[in-house]
């Protein structure tokens, strides 16, 4: 009778049914972080939609009709007569409403799991793109690491090149010194950006920097010093040789050999 009274058209308002994702995900007892809980949170809701949105089940009334007229059950009085022919268009009903909510639960449940996965999927987007270190240092650090890690796994015969070498200087330079090149409004470090070729030219079978390799007029950038060089060929207009510029400020100074 309880489950009798819970059928629509006996309701009076209310909720019949609670934990509408019992059997669906609780019955599999897997928990799956917050997705699962989320997914609870949003199926109570969903199944309501689902539910308003889902026609009734409807009591076969014509089986109802042709069951009493044809008096089947009419030798027990009419009130028997009634109940009898209730019998069968009933069990039609309770079983058609029964998959009615079955389909609800299981829709609102699917809704729930594939709402919840989709925030969860914004989420971890959010949170990879705030975790995400885009900051020079970083750049720096991942440079410095790749090029020690590289050093590291040379052979003992193997002779390191240049950014093995030096690793934090070279990268002080891809990261840094480049960066401060772009930028600046200062008129000499225009001109090195402008005829930059690098590093100083480095042998890494002698292990050693080659300054008269240099492209006259060319500025190159000596890690060993953390600044750049310019090889200026000796004229009359002008004084030849090695010159340095401070990598931040770009002031000049003659290199004493």
């Amino acid at each position: 009778m309880s489950r009798t009274l819970k059928r629509p058209m006996f309701r009076r308002g209310g909720s019949t049914n609670n934990g509408i994702m019992s059997g669906i995900v609780d019955r599999e007892q897997k928990k799956v972080g917050d997705v699962a809980g989320r997914a609870r949170e949003l199926t109570p809701e969903l199944a309501s939609l689902l539910e308003e949105f889902t026609p009734q089940t409807r009591l076969p009334i014509g089986q109802l009709g042709l069951n009493l007229a044809s008096g089947k059950f009419a030798g027990d009085g009419f009130l028997q007569n009634l109940v009898g022919s209730l019998q069968d268009p009933y069990a039609q009903f309770t079983k058609a409403d029964d998959a009615r909510e079955r389909a609800i639960k299981t829709g609102a449940a699917k809704l729930g799991i594939s709402q919840a996965m989709e925030e969860a999927k914004a989420r971890a987007k959010g949170n990879n793109l705030m975790q995400k270190d885009y900051s020079p240092q970083r750049a720096y650090e991942d440079a410095v690491s790749k090029r020690v890690e590289s050093a590291g796994k040379l052979k003992s015969f193997e002779k390191p090149n240049l950014e093995q070498k030096y690793p934090r200087a070279t990268a002080e330079y891809d990261i840094y010194v480049l960066r401060n090149l772009r930028a600046t409004n200062n008129e000499t470090g225009k001109i090195i950006a402008a005829n930059n070729a690098g590093f100083v030219p480095f042998d890494p079978k002698t292990q050693s920097f080659d300054y008269n390799a240099m492209q006259p007029g060319a500025f190159y950038y000596d890690p060993r010093i953390k600044a750049f060089v310019q090889r200026i060929p000796e004229s009359d207009e002008e004084e030849g040789g090695f010159f340095i510029y401070d990598k931040n400020t770009f002031a000049k100074r003659k290199l004493e050999t």
